[in-house]
């Protein structure tokens, strides 16, 4: 049982490793057919996304975590919800 399932596998990563290996192959011939210049602007936007997402995360977390805390803080000045609310008197209710 082990035997089969360790040929399976084997198969399979070898199977993988040729994709990959095509893959690797034909992205190189077509960056060698590619002109030097559009291959710098390429990879210089790559860097630029690869630089850009985390520093947008993390902004987008700074302010959410800021509107949180303020909103914390101005509930917690306010005091508790309805204190300062006064009873309804009715001219019209009999008591």
């Amino acid at each position: 049982m082990k035997n089969s399932t360790r040929q399976y596998l084997y198969s399979v990563l070898r199977q993988a490793s040729q994709e990959f290996q095509g893959f690797a192959k034909k992205l190189s011939l077509r960056l060698l057919r590619t002109p030097l210049p559009k291959v710098l602007i390429v990879v210089l936007g790559i860097a630029l996304l690869i630089s850009l997402i985390p520093l947008v995360l993390t902004l987008f977390l700074v302010f959410v975590l800021l509107k949180i805390i303020l909103s914390l803080v101005t509930l917690a000045l306010r005091g508790p919800l309805g204190s300062d609310l006064q009873p309804v008197r009715r001219p019209y209710r009999k008591e």
